[in-house]
């Protein structure tokens, strides 16, 4: 059986979770009237990532005093990755994968990292 390329590519995006995890992380735990801001299980994921890749930043012994830009970078990478596989639309404004997506799911990703950093 050949291999998808494309969606194996794609399916890095979600970190190959399988569909009913997926499902489950869609979840809203808030959104607006108009849906076009939100936060549901995904923003937890991000947030406890954050807190994950923080400890083992600290736990690799990088530095402190560029732990806050590194944090972003590597978030801002794998956002990327997402843009380019075509699972994030950084280009509409609104609903699932969109540039609002992206900032809230980069604000949860900074809340993470900041509490790791907190308890060093």
């Amino acid at each position: 059986m050949p291999v998808d390329w494309e969606r194996l590519l794609y399916n890095s995006g979600d970190m190959f979770l399988p569909k009913q995890i997926k499902e489950l992380l869609d979840t809203n735990l808030y959104a607006s009237d108009n849906h076009s801001f939100y936060i549901n299980l995904w923003t937890l994921v991000h947030m406890i990532t954050g807190m994950i890749i923080g400890y083992l930043y600290f736990y690799a012994g990088y530095p402190i005093a560029s732990y806050s830009y590194n944090m972003f970078v590597i978030h801002t990478i794998w956002e990327m990755w997402q843009v380019v596989i075509g699972m994030s639309k950084p280009f509409t404004v609104t609903g699932e994968n969109s540039r609002i997506d992206i900032i809230v799911d980069t604000v949860a990703f900074m809340c993470g990292s900041y509490i790791t950093k907190l308890l060093f």
